[in-house]
């Protein structure tokens, strides 16, 4: 494969992948859940990160941040199960705290 070709797909790879850490500027909804349940959940710790209302993350984990949140917005828009969201992230961010702080954001979905 050449070069061209390895950046076209990786271009297409990132934005299939990660379209809620782009345009989340217009998820209001969204924005006011991540809020919320960093407040109540807090600390909403997600492996190194420690998301807190109106989070923005250093430049290190921004990466990790945007996986987190596009996770984070497939299981608010019920593009994916609660069940399927905890394994996810347990198995993108392992540990104790962030398996509880998980459990804790499913617990404040707003109801179906």
């Amino acid at each position: 494969m050449n070069r061209r070709t390895g950046m076209a797909m990786a271009v297409l790879a990132l934005a299939g992948c990660a379209p809620d850490q782009i345009s989340n500027y217009k998820a209001t909804g969204f924005n006011a859940f991540v809020d919320q349940a960093a407040v109540e959940c807090a600390p909403l710790q997600v492996g190194p990160m420690v998301i807190t209302k109106n989070y923005d993350p250093p430049n290190y984990a921004a990466a990790q941040y945007g996986v987190w949140l596009d996770q984070t917005s497939n299981l608010y828009y019920k593009r994916q199960s609660p069940e399927a969201y905890i394994q996810n992230i347990g198995n993108l961010f392992p540990g104790e705290r962030t398996a509880v702080a998980t459990r804790c954001l499913v617990s404040k979905l707003p109801p179906p």
